[in-house]
């Protein structure tokens, strides 16, 4: 599908679609939305893919039946741990997604750390 097809299709500006496409923008929650609804797709894989925390948990038997690539088992896991302890992780750290299982063992580590400092 093309951007400006799919730009019609969603009612999401072309020149909005090809920033998230080249990587100059992440999409917000609300696009993401848009885009799962009017393409039929999963929301919890788009969100995680921008970098949100799922809106719905994703259970150990979810994972195990979906069978995911092992990093991207270890990401998620990763990302639901700093979310799920840290609420607003998910506005302060849009592109989540896009960090090594390592830097976001370290993102955690760090924001542990920081607040255990108030």
């Amino acid at each position: 599908m093309s951007l400006r097809a799919l730009s019609e299709k969603t009612g999401i500006s072309f020149s909005h679609l090809s920033k998230i496409e080249r990587g100059e923008h992440i999409p917000s929650k609300p696009t993401l939305r848009v885009l799962a609804e009017k393409l039929d797709l999963n929301l919890d894989d788009l969100f995680i893919m921008a970098g949100f925390a799922p809106e719905k948990k994703i259970s150990s038997s979810d994972l195990l039946y979906s069978n995911p690539d092992p990093e991207e088992l270890q990401k998620v896991k990763i990302i639901d741990k700093i979310t799920s302890e840290f609420h607003e992780a998910d506005l302060m750290f849009n592109d989540l997604a896009n960090m090594t299982p390592e830097q976001l063992e370290e993102v955690y580590e760090f924001i542990k750390f920081k607040l255990s400092k108030k």
